[in-house]
C-alpha cells in the first residue's frame, strides 16, 4: 500500500494529499484534505480545495 502523496500546502497551513485506495480488483484515487486536525476524503481535488478554503476562512 502506497503512502499519500502531498500535492498542495495552503499558506494557512492546510494540506491536500492524493491517495490510492484498493477496492477488490480496482484502484480508486481519493484526495485527503486536512486543516487543524480535521480531515476528509474527497473524490476530486476541486471538492477538497473548497473544503480547505472554507475551513481556512473560519466558516
Amino acid at each position: 500500500m502506497a503512502l499519500p502523496e502531498l500535492i498542495y500546502v495552503a499558506p494557512e497551513g492546510g494540506t491536500i494529499h492524493k491517495y490510492n485506495l484498493s477496492g477488490g480488483k480496482r484502484e480508486f484515487i481519493r484526495f485527503i484534505c486536512c486543516y487543524l486536525g480535521s480531515c476528509r476524503f474527497y473524490k476530486n481535488i476541486e471538492e477538497a480545495s473548497e473544503f480547505l478554503k472554507t475551513k481556512s476562512q473560519g466558516t
